[in-house]
Formats: C-alpha cells, structure tokens, sequence
C-alpha cells in the first residue's frame, strides 16, 4: 500500500519543518510538498497530487478561507485538515473554515513553540491525518470498484440485522407516533452536514430538533450562528432547565453533556458538567440515553459523519425504547465512524445519503402526523 501523500500549507518556516520531521517519521505517511502560503499551493497541488492537505489558516497573500474556497469547487472530495489558531482561542476563522469545507481541524496548543510540537503532533494531529486519510482512500476505493459510491445510494436498512417492528401503542396497535423530538450527533465534518440537513426543514416544522456536535465550549456560539444562515428554524443554544420548545433547532453548549428531564410532554434541558464520555463534552451517548428515557418510541436520533463510537450505545437505547435511528451513509461521510459504528450493529433504521437525510426526517414527521391525525378520526367515529 503507496504511502498517504500530504501537502503543508503554513507560513511559518518553523512550523513547516516540524510537521514534516513528524510526519516522514511516521510508517505510510509522507510529505508532498510544502507551501507558505494558499497561493503557491494551489499550484502545487495539481503538481504532486495530494491525499490529504494540512492547512494553516492565517497566512500572507493568501489565507486558508480563500484556498478553500478556490480548491473545493474542483476538489470536492480533498481531504483538508486546518491546523491552525490556539487552543481556549478559537475563532469565527476556524468555524468558517468548516463551512467552507475543511473535514476537521486541530489547534494548535497554546504556549509551546513549534520546535516543542512533537508530542502533541504524534497524539493530536497524526491520527486525525490517518483516520481521515483512510476514510478518502476507502471512498475512493469504492468508486474504482465500480463507481457505485458516487451514484445516488437508495435508503437501506443494514444488512446485519433488520430494525425491530415497532411496539404496539395503547389502544392503536402498530401506529407509528409524530416524533416528540428530533435528535442530531455528529462529530468530524458535522458542521458542513448539519448545515445541509436542517437547511431542509420546513419553516413550519413542528418538532424540536436538538444538536450535539463535538466542539470546543469558546466555538459554540459561532457555530450556533454559522447554523441559523443556514436553516429555516430560529436556532438557539439549549440553557439549564429551559423547555424543549418545538419549532426550534436547540444546540449543546460546548463543554456541557446535554439531557433531559420530566416527561415527553413537558420535558426540559438539563447541562451537566460530568466527565467526559467518548473523549468528548457534549457527547452524543448522554443526550440520546436520557431521551430514550423521557421520550421513548417517539424518539427520533440521527447520527452523522464522525470519528469515534459515539452514539452507539445511545442509539441502542433509543431502539430499546422503541425509538426510530438514522445515520448518514458512508459515501456522503467525511468519517463513516460513529454512523458505521450503528450501521455494523444493526441498530439503524435506515441509512441514508446526507442528501436525502433532511427529506427523510421530514417525511417520518408527516407520517407521524398523518397516522395521528388517522387514529383521533378512528376514535372519534
């Protein structure tokens, strides 16, 4: 297997020479070429031909946010890490990046000079350069195979094991309830595919959506922002103790796992500051554990591109209480891990193209409603 060929965008000298003594110490992995600025590498990369491009962000002539948008129109699929800014400092900058289309970003850690990096490169940056580098060459893989990966992927159920029959309603055997609530995880390249699902939704979409994304706590604003351009529903950050509203997409706070509390009808938001679950707070597991508690089968999870197994014993609760869980399929992912995680357990519904995912969740809320409105006429008459 050829060597994972990175390209290294950064002005600083220093830093440049750092990540490449890193990264040629690495077995499979192997430096292309490096630039000072997105200028230079835009023409280096029809050059050498990059698997995966580490890029800095503040750069002279020209930054990272405008090589990113000159590289994705023609490099779609490009694998592009930022490395930039300071840990306990990120900035609107990092975020834009992600809308713009980086698949994942790290911070540079805050007081250590770049001669200083090697620790951190090796725990830090090194695997999210492999994980992200094995998932393009596994896509990539899968279009030489027969091309089938790019072509529009129907909704499928995995074939590992077909999702449980829904259980019986009092008085309503097998009727499928509206959602109560709408559940999102995601992780590495969730931004981008959060922005494309909810820019779905209706303006009328009557059901709460509630987001967990893993991100710094000084990020959350930014993001929560960088969402509301780009759905139709006001979006707002969840607060201690606040209603689960409907109408409202609601996000985690950074450094927060979040839950929930009472019943369906009358639930409510609660943050807690415990450890860490799955490396990560907000985790996913939290928030879809405690609403499989207080919503049970009308709880609706979704799970997207990430890294990781987050979520996956979330969504096993979800099914146990007779709940419905989608995840993003592998072609549309950035990092088919948390979504594949599901999948291979058997634990998801449906798997879908992200394209299709917002249609999809519109649709069961429709059916929902539909089957609802069905069982009242049946009870009245």
């Amino acid at each position: 297997m050829s060597d994972l060929r990175i390209l290294i965008v950064d002005d600083s000298v220093a830093t440049r020479r750092v990540l490449t003594d890193a990264i040629e110490a690495e077995p499979g992995l192997a430096v292309c070429g490096a630039a000072p600025n997105g200028l230079l590498a835009l023409e280096l990369l029809s050059r050498t031909r990059p698997d995966l491009v580490l890029l800095d962000l503040e750069m002279p002539v020209m930054d990272g946010l405008e090589f990113l948008s000159h590289v994705r129109p023609d490099h779609p699929k490009l694998p592009v890490l930022v490395f930039t800014g300071t840990a306990g400092h990120a900035n609107e900058a990092t975020l834009e990046a992600m809308w713009r289309g980086a698949s994942d970003y790290v911070l540079k850690p805050r007081g250590l000079p770049p001669q200083a990096l090697g620790p951190f490169l090796r725990a830090e940056l090194l695997p999210r350069v492999r994980a992200l580098g094995a998932a393009a060459a596994a896509r990539a893989a899968g279009v030489a195979a027969g091309g089938a990966v790019q072509d529009r992927p129907r909704i499928s159920a995995p074939a590992a094991a077909a999702p449980a029959p829904f259980p019986a309603s009092r008085g309503t055997p097998g009727r499928e309830p509206m959602p109560a609530v709408v559940l999102v995880g995601a992780s590495t390249g969730g931004p981008r595919a959060l922005a494309v699902v909810l820019s779905a939704l209706p303006q009328d979409f009557a059901v709460p959506v509630v987001v967990v994304q893993h991100m710094p706590a000084e990020m959350t604003e930014f993001f929560a922002a960088g969402l509301a351009f780009n759905c139709p529903l006001p979006v707002r950050l969840a607060e201690d103790g606040a209603d689960v509203a409907c109408g409202i997409v609601w996000v985690a706070p950074g450094g927060t796992h979040l839950v929930f509390s009472g019943e369906a009808a009358r639930a409510r938001f609660r943050l807690e500051k415990g450890p860490e679950q799955n490396g990560c707070r907000p985790a996913v597991d939290p928030m879809l554990r405690s609403a499989a508690q207080v919503f049970g089968r009308a709880a609706l999870a979704i799970v997207l591109t990430g890294m990781g197994h987050d979520g996956l014993e979330g969504a096993r609760a979800i099914r146990a209480a007779g709940g419905r869980v989608f995840v993003q399929d592998e072609a549309s992912s950035v990092i088919w891990g948390m979504p594949g995680a599901i999948a291979r357990a058997g634990l998801a519904d449906a798997v879908v193209p992200l394209e299709q995912l917002g249609g999809a969740l519109v649709a069961r809320a429709h059916r929902g409603a539909r089957a609802r409105r069905a069982g009242g006429e049946a009870e009245a008459a």
